[in-house]
């Protein structure tokens, strides 16, 4: 549901999940998520786990969409990807990232 405009979040929790929510609810509740995640994002660090085999290969991927943006219309994000292989090349691990342009 995180990129879904909250029309679309409430007919889906309407539809898939039976819960009547209100629009601006909704809208609080994202408002609210949103600034604690930018409150938190320079403090929140992230540490692959443990690996129990040997990574022999790592794999970087990179993506982009154009995305419609309320007040700023349409805007590129990008999405990263760091991915852990082993030697038999099974995935291991995956770090995802994900960044909008800045205006």
């Amino acid at each position: 549901m995180s990129g879904m405009a909250g029309k679309e979040v409430k007919n889906d929790l309407l539809e898939n999940h039976g819960r009547k929510v209100a629009l601006s609810y909704i809208q609080r509740l994202s408002e609210a998520v949103g600034s604690v995640v930018q409150a938190k994002e320079e403090a929140w660090s992230y540490a692959p786990p443990k690996e129990d085999s040997q990574i022999a290969t790592v794999g970087i991927g990179l993506d982009g969409t154009c995305m419609l943006m309320c007040e700023d219309g349409y805007r590129e994000a990008m999405v990263g990807t760091v991915s852990l292989y082993d030697s038999e090349g099974e995935r291991q691990h995956t770090i995802y990232l994900g960044l909008a342009e800045k205006s």
